[in-house]
């Protein structure tokens, strides 16, 4: 029915060929479409454009014409709907491949080597679709163009998501990679209503003013504010605690708790050193670089030379040795140092013959005193490295990193007194070279000092831990040490069997989600710890995906497309790319009604 209230008659059809489609009149006979269905305007139209030709077909013929008409008219839109799904199907397609190619951190241009691929393949396997796959647009202008789709949509979809945010944490970092650029990392961690956590990445600034250190809560607050974030919800930052971030008065830290101050007065911005770095700081206190030393020296010796290594693995194959090769030793890879020390050990034998054969022997390698602080060496680093491990899953509560560093602590204190009985059931290494009954108490000091150097990094956490414990263990927490706001709604909750039952069957963080809104102080105390980032290992990801994705083979990829890469490869958050491909249609037609 139009504006007017007339309703298409029937009867139309035959009188003038007229048929409606979509609430408005067609034209069968040139397609043509009218705004308003008033018999005058369908008429008028026939008389002027079509009766000359058709008013000389009797009735039955008339009928005959009509229905051929109508078959033709479905036939065309039956095409053209098939045309355009068509359409759309190789639009999607450019796009999944384009976002694969981005999580894949390849080149845009090989957009073009795998269209290739996919004509061979549609050639041998369904020669009839080939046409469907050379619609596939992926040239390497067409795949940046995906991907910065596809960025924009994902930065959409966060900027919507943070609008739900109860409490929210931003962890940041910087690095430098291929062309020197200087790049601030800023990552989110936010929590709704439902207990639900979002990790994304937030941002990337180029800093290519080198006076910008002094600017980093401008980048920040600016990319913040590029997503209207309600700083009164900010719970933490978290950093890898370098002067430009942590300096009390002019660092990025010290700002950021002065802008929050301004929006809530007696907020209390939580500052974290990133755990997994400061476990880095620990392990340089064991200070065993006579062993070190002589280790690195000795691999590098052997596989930077191709001669040597050539000849070396030559050895270890008529040995029969256990292992093919040594390992390199990377200082940037950490967890490396105890593979590279755990192979050396085992290969001591086999090192020791090749060395003296090229003339360049090792007193050392024969040596019992070297041999057992090795062996030491090689515990204590497997030790660090399981720790180092745990720490580095993503999405995990900062609770669940403080209670692996907690448990480090207890096992320092247990090697302790097992070392003070030479009892060497958690060094294994070193109980395969001991020969005296007091080996074990030669490392004890290290083991101090290793302890107390944690005790002392980790100091900052002895703030939060009520706070911690509250969260991780709210069933067994003394109420005297519970914050007096809270102490009510604690008790209640201690109290609810049905909540404990729910609490014993699931844990955390899962349980959170089952507790109601009766308890509205403990769910936004819950709900900033879970926010909380413990460490900055989200950025370390991003900069390796950054390293490989921007090699000296890819020196012209702009910051813009770097940038796009990046904010795909690292989400979980997945771009939405049916709405992509309708803006796309919509995008065709608009352009083709303009011609």
């Amino acid at each position: 029915m139009d504006r007017e209230h007339r309703m298409f008659q029937e009867k139309w059809e035959r009188a003038y060929f007229f048929v409606e489609v979509k609430n408005s009149p067609v034209c069968l006979i040139c397609n043509q479409t009218l705004s308003v269905s008033k018999e005058y305007n369908l008429r008028r139209h026939y008389e002027a454009n079509h009766s000359k030709h058709f008013d000389r077909y009797t009735e039955e013929m008339r009928d005959e014409k009509l229905n051929e008409l109508k078959k033709g008219l479905n036939f065309l839109q039956h095409l053209s709907s098939n045309t355009n799904k068509l359409s759309d199907a190789a639009v999607k397609c450019s796009y999944v491949i384009s976002e694969k190619i981005a999580r894949a951190s390849k080149p845009f241009t090989d957009g073009e080597f795998i269209k290739d691929c996919l004509l061979s393949a549609a050639e041998i396997l369904c020669p009839e679709q080939k046409l469907a796959f050379a619609n596939i647009s992926l040239t390497g202008n067409t795949v940046a163009q995906r991907v910065k789709d596809m960025a924009e949509n994902l930065q959409d979809k966060l900027r919507e998501k943070v609008k739900s945010f109860v409490t929210f944490s931003i962890a940041v970092d910087e690095s430098t990679y291929i062309n020197n650029t200087r790049q601030l990392i800023i990552f989110i961690r936010g929590v709704d209503e439902n207990f639900d956590i979002t990790e994304e990445l937030l941002d990337m600034v180029p800093m290519t003013d080198p006076t910008a250190e002094n600017d980093l809560f401008l980048y920040v607050e600016k990319s913040l504010e590029k997503f209207n974030v309600d700083w009164s919800k900010l719970v933490s930052v978290t950093t890898d605690g370098a002067p430009a971030m942590v300096c009390d008065n002019t660092g990025l830290v010290a700002k950021l708790k002065s802008k929050v101050k301004m929006f809530f007065k007696d907020a209390e911005l939580k500052s974290i050193h990133c755990i997994i770095h400061q476990e880095l700081f620990c392990t340089k206190k064991l200070k065993l670089e006579h062993v070190m030393d002589v280790v690195i020296n000795t691999v590098d010796w052997i596989r930077t030379r191709g001669s040597n290594h050539r000849q070396f693995r030559a050895l270890l194959e008529e040995l029969n040795a256990q292992y093919g090769n040594l390992l390199y030793y990377t200082k940037v890879r950490w967890l490396s140092r105890g593979m590279v020390l755990k192979r050396f050990f085992e290969l001591i034998k086999e090192i020791d013959v090749f060395m003296s054969s090229k003339g360049k022997p090792l007193p050392q390698l024969t040596s019992e005193d070297w041999i057992r602080d090795l062996a030491f060496l090689v515990d204590i680093t497997n030790h660090l490295n399981t720790l180092n491990i745990s720490l580095q899953r993503r999405s995990q509560v900062v609770t669940q990193m403080y209670d692996s560093v907690c448990s480090f602590l207890a096992k320092l204190s247990l090697w302790e007194a097992h070392l003070a009985a030479n009892n060497l059931a958690h060094f294994p290494t070193l109980k395969s070279v001991s020969r005296n009954e007091r080996d074990g108490l030669i490392y004890i000091p290290k083991i101090v000092e290793l302890k107390m150097e944690f005790q002392k990094r980790f100091f900052d956490f002895k703030h939060y831990e009520n706070e911690l414990i509250l969260f991780s263990s709210p069933f067994s927490i003394n109420i005297d040490s519970v914050n007096e706001e809270l102490q009510m709604e604690v008790i209640e909750l201690q109290c609810n069997t049905v909540l404990k039952t729910k609490y014993d069957d699931i844990g955390i963080p899962e349980f959170y989600k089952y507790l109601s809104k009766s308890y509205p102080k403990y769910r936004k105390h819950c709900a900033k710890i879970l926010s909380m980032f413990g460490s900055t290992y989200v950025c370390e990801q991003l900069f390796s995906v950054m390293k490989l994705s921007k090699t000296k083979f890819r020196s012209q990829l702009k910051d813009t497309g770097l940038h796009s890469v990046l904010h795909i490869a690292t989400r979980h958050m997945r771009p939405d790319i049916d709405i992509l491909v309708q803006k796309k249609r919509c995008q065709v037609s608009g352009s083709k009604s303009k011609e």
